[in-house]
């Protein structure tokens, strides 16, 4: 999903008409960023600011109320609870105010996360680089990721272990914007427009997913 301008069509004909190559393409040029210091030392400082305006925010929560709707409807009777784990969480979380009752986040600074109204069950940890999460395998019905793709430098890996703890017929969602703390963005991602942004993120899902195909 994208909270920029891009129409729904033009976004989902970006994904039918991509073809990819046999082996991921990216180079290591490719995730070098301006500020190359210490993540976890950038967001020691809480970044209590929002990247998409109020139309985003709602429109973003809409997204997510709908996808666990979907998801709630579409599993057992009668139905469970679901697990949704959210990536870089910060102190705005996007979901629903509800939340889904059993949501776990890894947050890129405690403070953040802990500002967020959901009730998430969290752990502060900086997935800008990498690290293995911290969950057994098929754990989530759902793992999302909001306004913070832009800033993976191991994206390929990060979208791995996000496959590896969804049970099966669940959902991963990346929600991104053009607004980004510039220096902190990957190369690969600077400079591109609303659609190039589509492709990158499904380049990232079809490789770090083992040829999974986005949608």
């Amino acid at each position: 999903a994208s909270t920029s301008a891009a129409e729904p069509g033009e976004v989902r004909a970006v994904l039918e008409s991509a073809t990819w190559d046999e082996t991921a393409p990216f180079t290591r040029e490719d995730f070098r960023r301006l500020d190359e210091s210490d993540d976890s030392r950038f967001y020691d400082d809480p970044k209590l600011v929002q990247h998409i305006d109020d139309a985003a925010v709602a429109s973003t929560t809409s997204f997510y109320s709908q996808l666990f709707a979907s998801l709630a409807a579409s599993g057992e009777a009668p139905p469970r609870p679901l697990s949704v784990l959210d990536l870089c969480s910060s102190w705005v979380s996007h979901y629903p105010p509800a939340g889904t009752g059993n949501d776990r986040g890894s947050g890129r600074s405690a403070r953040e996360v802990a500002e967020a109204p959901v009730a998430f069950h969290a752990t502060a940890q900086v997935l800008t680089g990498y690290k293995a999460l911290p969950y057994a395998d098929a754990s989530f019905d759902a793992v999302t990721c909001t306004v913070s793709i832009d800033y993976l430098v191991r994206p390929l890996e990060v979208v791995a272990e996000a496959a590896r703890v969804l049970r099966p017929g669940g959902k991963v969602a990346f929600v991104f914007s053009n607004r980004l703390f510039f220096s902190k963005a990957v190369a690969l991602w600077t400079g591109k427009d609303d659609l190039e942004h589509v492709y990158t993120v499904g380049s990232y899902v079809h490789y770090g997913a083992g040829g999974a195909t986005p949608q």
